[in-house]
């Protein structure tokens, strides 16, 4: 073969190689390797609605508003660190933050939650948004430690930062002559007690008065926190006695009836009906 016709051939394959990556190049303008269409722009999340706090077990809706520049369907994907989603794949969501068991609260009775919510148009980069949601066990009655999210122990400032300014609470007759004398006044009496109330949240405490900590809590109606179990203000005798058993002390209070469960440190004041009014831990 002469040496040219072995140039004319090299030429050959070296055009046609070039016209190959040519074709390829347009090709891949628009859409590239990792098959994103590089023309398409990404959504656009508008507005994203998720709280910065919550209370365990309350419902939460979560919404996210978006548009596509290109008007393409978008897809959304919800994820939560805790709780449960009512869906994860729509515009607008139910969440129920978690109710676990205390301890997983911390001392403070409060976890931070991530809520992240992910908006696709199944051509482009997606776009999300993530929000730290602190939840609070403001709604929950445990035996020995705690109402309403006020921790026994509690400076009565970080009671203040929960539900604002106390008023003083002047229904001492409630603190003070609920058992005969006995028992709850002598201790409340020992510590010098001062008292005071959130009366539109039926929340009553009682704070030392040397050291301004909560040393009792006690709640009334409209306050909504329950037991572990699910009862609280407004349940009977049997449904509280099923979860708590027996009360080691009884005592009558006018028509009303006092019920302490001194292991569990809790008490509570049953109506003429045996349904709980009141209660409190100490």
């Amino acid at each position: 073969m002469s040496k040219f016709s072995l140039e004319s051939v090299l030429n050959l394959c070296i055009a046609f190689i070039a016209s190959t990556i040519i074709l390829i190049s347009c090709g891949e303008d628009e859409v590239g390797k990792s098959g994103i269409d590089m023309s398409n722009t990404s959504p656009v999340i508008d507005d994203f609605i998720a709280p910065t706090e919550a209370n365990a077990g309350e419902e939460v809706t979560l919404k996210v508003v978006s548009h596509d520049q290109e008007g393409d369907v978008l897809t959304y994907t919800w994820e939560v660190s805790g709780g449960k989603l009512s869906s994860r794949d729509q515009e607008t969501v139910v969440w129920i933050p978690p109710q676990e068991p205390r301890q997983m609260f911390g001392r403070f009775l409060e976890k931070t939650i991530v809520v992240t919510v992910t908006v696709s148009d199944k051509i482009s980069n997606p776009v999300y948004r993530s929000r730290q949601v602190k939840v609070r066990l403001l709604n929950r009655i445990e035996p020995s430690e705690f109402v309403a999210g006020i921790m026994l122990g509690y400076p009565l400032s970080k009671v203040q930062m929960l539900y604002g300014e106390a008023s003083v609470d002047k229904k001492t007759d409630m603190w003070l002559e609920g058992a005969n004398g006995e028992f709850r006044k002598e201790f409340l009496e020992d510590n010098k007690a001062k008292f005071f109330a959130y009366g539109d949240l039926g929340i009553y405490l009682a704070v030392a008065g040397g050291t301004n900590v909560v040393i009792a809590v006690d709640i009334e109606l409209p306050n909504k926190s329950k037991t572990e179990r699910g009862f609280g203000l407004g349940s009977s005798f049997n449904q509280i006695s099923s979860e708590l058993g027996p009360a080691e002390k009884i005592f009558q209070w006018k028509d009303n009836m006092w019920h302490y469960y001194e292991k569990k440190k809790i008490h509570i004041l049953y109506d003429n009906n045996s349904i709980a009014q009141r209660i409190g831990v100490l």
